[in-house]
């Protein structure tokens, strides 16, 4: 059967950087939030928060269109975002209508420690100006913003992983349930 991978959870857990590590290990297809936002940020151009958030909405329909056309080949698929729960049930609906089993990836971490790595990403690393425009740069603000994704239902199967650091992504127990999803 085909697979689909969802890989959802904390702000800078992580997330995309593990899609590509899985995309490679599977030879799966990957769509990632942030890349297809930016794409889209470039080229239709953005003003202020309201037109960021309309980015976002296209983005995942953006998604979910590509993941529908995938579908019809034997293509596994893995896709990347902060989900909410009414884009997880769709795409859920059209992994059920192509016959793909599907997983979620969960990551989660200490929110101060998340925080932290927020901060500095944004910051330090040359971050495009499609994420940039967030209002969480108050340590309350995105323990807000962390609290109100944790509490966004997840569907179907999961995988939470700890996402204090970055070793999740080699580790050799997480890789190998991973791995017998896949098969």
């Amino acid at each position: 059967m085909k697979k689909l991978l969802l890989i959802t959870g904390d702000i800078a857990a992580g997330k995309s950087t593990f899609s590509k590590i899985l995309s490679a290990r599977y030879c799966a297809v990957v769509f990632q939030k942030d890349t297809i936002k930016e794409i889209l940020g470039d080229n239709i151009g953005f003003r202020n928060r309201e037109e960021n958030k309309m980015l976002s909405n296209a983005t995942i329909e953006i998604m979910c269109h590509a993941f529908s056309q995938i579908a019809i080949t034997d293509s596994n698929v893995i896709l990347e975002a902060n989900f909410h729960e009414a884009e997880l049930e769709k795409i859920h609906n059209i992994a059920h209508e192509n016959q793909y089993d599907v997983l979620t990836l969960v990551l989660r971490g200490n929110a101060d420690v998340l925080y932290e790595r927020y901060i500095r990403r944004m910051n330090e690393e040359n971050r495009h100006p499609v994420h940039l425009t967030t209002t969480i740069n108050e340590k309350e603000d995105f323990l807000k913003t962390a609290e109100w994704i944790r509490n966004e239902k997840i569907i179907g199967q999961t995988l939470e992983i700890e996402a204090d650091d970055f070793s999740y992504q080699q580790n050799s127990a997480i890789l190998k349930q991973i791995d017998f999803f896949m098969k």
